[in-house]
């Protein structure tokens, strides 16, 4: 039997000045997108996750590929990390808020560029790095085609074990939002659309987050009022 595929997540700081160490004490909460993206990893892919703004990457540590989500914040850090990676022939596979909207932009730092949610792509994409068939970037079908369902979302919370942060637990109920506000990001990636999570499933991941040791829970939701009545 083979060695299992291996896949390292990184999620990247903002940046440090020459010489700087520490990261913002407030900052150190989960990477709550990298929980959602080892969630939808195949379960035979063994995963490391590492958080570039509390630990030192170990860029020679054997891995298969790396996955990073961009935020712009973070774009210009990400595209370090990447590189680093790439000088070591690791393959790249980029996606988030900025990748999304830069596509070309990333995937100059990258293999491949997830443009737009990771649901009901990221399984593909991880069975085209086995198979080294890795396609430049992937889109759900079309721009304009219905969103996929967060029905059934699991973040893999196993990958923060060891992790210094706060006691804050980060949850999703929904994702995207209604009001079409020019000036803002998300209607442009989203449409003006939002999807929200089944309530039972909100409510048993926020019983799962508490009885973890989270003293306080932080709604990351683009905005979790757009819908008052399933806000409520």
């Amino acid at each position: 039997m083979g060695k299992p595929f291996r896949l390292t997540i990184i999620h990247p700081c903002i940046g440090r000045l020459a010489g700087q160490t520490d990261y913002i004490r407030t900052w150190q909460m989960e990477s709550l997108p990298a929980a959602v993206l080892a969630g939808l990893t195949p379960s035979e892919v063994e995963i490391k996750f590492y958080d570039d703004r509390m630990e030192k990457i170990p860029y020679d540590e054997p891995t298969d590929a790396v996955a990073i989500t961009l935020e712009t914040y973070t774009a210009r850090r990400a595209y370090q990390i990447a590189s680093e990676y790439r000088r070591r022939k690791i393959p790249v596979v980029m996606g988030g808020f900025h990748a999304t909207l830069c596509p070309d932009e990333a995937a100059e730092y990258a293999e491949a560029v997830v443009v737009g949610e990771a649901e009901g792509l990221w399984p593909a994409v991880v069975d085209d790095l086995q198979h080294k068939t890795l396609n430049k970037f992937y889109r759900r079908n079309g721009t304009t085609g219905p969103r996929p369902s967060l029905h059934g979302l699991r973040p893999n919370r196993d990958i923060f074990r060891g992790k210094r942060y706060l006691k804050v637990g980060l949850v999703e109920a929904g994702r995207g939002c209604h009001f079409k506000c020019d000036f803002c990001a998300v209607q442009t990636v989203f449409g003006a659309t939002q999807t929200r999570r089944p309530i039972d499933d909100v409510l048993d991941e926020v019983r799962r987050v508490w009885n973890s040791g989270a003293r306080l829970l932080f709604f990351v939701d683009d905005n979790i009022t757009s819908n008052l009545a399933q806000a409520k």
